[in-house]
């Protein structure tokens, strides 16, 4: 039986008994990516930026890391929690993975919209561990170019994973390495417009 069954059975357990005494300390987990050191302005030729991170009500509704109970139920940990609301870390860490992938910074937001070259929506639907030991992660999201032209391309991401260890710990390094996924295939979009923008231009520059 996993940690993560034998967990909420405990909370069941002491709910019914009223147990009076102290509760267990809140473990509380941050979504961020490994630390890269650097500093001073934010150059790009292309400028991309994250724009909407959105992310389903039931995600936002509790700290707590959701479990899904049975078919269609979830429940928040109570003692196991996000550090943040899951939009705002979501933001940090795909900004800094899609940036890294690129090879270039990426904009969070700080600047006018308008000034990117593409901007790139998140829409999250299902990011919780199951009882029988499996994260899932299910997300959407849209290219947009800002600039000559309304190009809009739209994908969609859905997996499911075993957890690479048991407990808490094992579902937040299993949606880490999910949303690494999602980021590799927005960069990946990313990527291929860039790549078309620029040999667009050449031709038009060797035709003029």
């Amino acid at each position: 039986m996993s940690n993560i069954r034998l967990v909420l059975i405990a909370i069941t357990l002491l709910a019914v008994a009223g147990c009076a005494s102290a509760p267990p300390p809140i473990t509380s987990y941050l979504l961020r990516g490994d630390p890269v050191e650097g500093q001073g302005p934010i150059n790009a030729r292309i400028r991309v930026g994250l724009g909407r991170i959105v992310v389903a009500p039931y995600l936002l509704d509790s700290l707590g890391i959701m479990i899904e109970t049975a078919p269609g139920e979830v429940r928040p940990a109570s003692d196991h929690r996000w550090a943040e609301p899951l939009d705002a870390g979501l933001r940090w860490f795909m900004r800094q993975q899609i940036a890294s992938e690129l090879a270039f910074d990426v904009g969070g937001g700080l600047t006018d919209t308008q000034d990117w070259d593409y901007r790139v929506d998140v829409f999250v639907a299902r990011m919780h561990a199951t009882m029988d030991g499996n994260a899932i992660l299910e997300a959407a999201f849209v290219v947009r170019s800002m600039k000559g032209g309304d190009e809009v391309g739209e994908y969609r991401f859905s997996k499911s994973v075993p957890l690479p260890k048991e407990g808490y710990a094992g579902v937040v390094e299993a949606q880490r390495g999910l949303t690494k996924e999602l980021v590799a295939l927005i960069a990946g979009a990313l990527r291929e417009r860039i790549e078309a923008a620029d040999l667009s231009e050449m031709e038009t520059d060797a035709g003029s």
